[in-house]
């Protein structure tokens, strides 16, 4: 008898809760409208702020609208937020978008239907607000992107009666960017330029006009010499500071005859005081340098199990990061630039393919601004990646003007 009538309390409680929520899901009343509607034109859209309906089960407000391309999109936020931003358009033409209120059961309110212009399209102000300088080996743009939305500039070249090059994409978010091309010999060139937004809104393509890029050159290293009295011991074991700018590159195949620099604690007063100095004397008064090469050591001494294939590169030893100084007389410095790698060693310490390519190919740096001309250079290792006993550094290259 007990469990018959604990049976019957549950088919009871089971047809409580079937038809509770046959109600829940058969709630047909839309909320009410949206009220208090204001808009804001921004470049490419609107700000839209308004008041939800006091209903209980109201969840979100929806905006419904069209966009340049023809596109029927919508937008959503929360119950805690009053506003809501629509983009994606190229024009300044009225536009119309509906507003409606969403409630748990998915009804929607009545629509509030809203006229508004946008501003000028944001790829129109980067395309309007785009200038270019020549540089060393290219170019460097400038532009001003009032969103911040991602922007794509294709940017091509055409030499006196050549072809036009393939396109350079460059992806931006950033409010005031400034980008450098390279790779360009220093023959003129007349540059074009087409932006395009998240929706594929595009620009015309237009001309931002003719300029030759500087000529680049490698840096010679043939005159350099170390200035001992302003520099640290590189010449542990089998490290050599003059291995630097030797332009050996370390292989992890080089069987303990590698060519880099090893700073020991035990040469420098008994412990790894950072900045680690290597003053070198460039040989000439005229040397201007606008980016640098970094080749991290790449050789295993004794490597542990596993790592027997694998290189040295960001391995505890290695250097990790460093600042880049030049004078003229060797004791005013200016800063030209601080640079660091990225740990990418995963739990087991192993580095991605990757970022092993990148350190092979050399750790590639632009100075944020070309020096002026300058007769020494001072390098300086700011940190290494673990080791408190060596630090290793294979070559540094640069370029620029002799």
């Amino acid at each position: 008898m007990k469990q018959f009538v604990q049976k019957i309390l549950i088919a009871l409680l089971a047809i409580s809760l079937f038809s509770a929520c046959e109600e829940e899901s058969t709630d047909t009343t839309a909320p009410g409208v949206v009220s208090n509607v204001e808009v804001e034109a921004i470049h490419g859209g609107a700000k839209v702020s308004y008041t939800l309906p006091v209903d209980e089960d109201v969840l979100f407000a929806k905006i419904y609208y069209t966009n340049t391309l023809g596109e029927d999109l919508f937008k959503v936020s929360s119950l805690y937020n009053d506003t809501i931003i629509i983009d994606g358009y190229n024009d300044t033409d009225e536009h119309t978008f509906n507003i409606v209120a969403v409630d748990r059961s998915k009804n929607e309110s009545e629509a509030v239907a809203v006229v508004f212009t946008p501003l000028k399209s944001n790829i129109e102000v980067v395309k309007e607000s785009m200038t270019i300088v020549p540089e060393f080996g290219g170019i460097k743009l400038s532009w001003y992107n009032p969103t911040s939305a991602t922007v794509f500039t294709y940017l091509t070249y055409v030499e006196e009666n050549g072809e036009e090059s393939i396109p350079v994409i460059l992806s931006s978010e950033v409010e005031n960017e400034m980008l450098t091309v390279r790779g360009m010999d220093s023959t003129l060139k007349e540059f074009f330029v087409e932006v395009e937004d998240f929706y594929g809104n595009k620009t015309d393509k237009v001309s931002i006009g003719k300029i030759s890029p500087i000529f680049e050159e490698r840096i010679d290293k043939t005159k350099w010499t170390l200035v001992d009295a302003l520099s640290v011991d590189g010449n542990a074991w089998e490290g050599s500071s003059e291995a630097i700018w030797d332009d050996i590159i370390d292989t992890k195949d080089s069987g303990g005859q590698g060519s880099y620099a090893m700073v020991s604690r035990d040469n420098n007063g008994g412990q790894l005081n950072f900045p680690l100095d290597f003053v070198i004397d460039m040989g000439n008064d005229s040397v201007i340098v606008n980016r640098l090469e970094m080749h991290q050591r790449a050789y295993w001494h004794a490597p542990p199990a596993g790592f027997e294939n694998e290189p040295y590169y960001y391995q505890n030893e290695n250097i990790k990061a460093f600042n880049i100084y030049t004078s003229n007389n060797g004791t005013e410095w200016i800063l030209q630039g601080e640079f660091t790698l990225e740990d990418p060693r995963d739990e087991d310490g192993k580095v991605p393919a990757a970022d092993i390519a990148i350190a092979e190919a050399g750790h590639a740096f632009d100075l944020e601004n070309t020096t002026e001309p300058f007769r020494y250079l001072k390098f300086a290792i700011t940190e290494n990646f673990g080791s408190e006993i060596y630090v290793n550094v294979s070559e540094l290259t640069l370029y620029g003007s002799n």
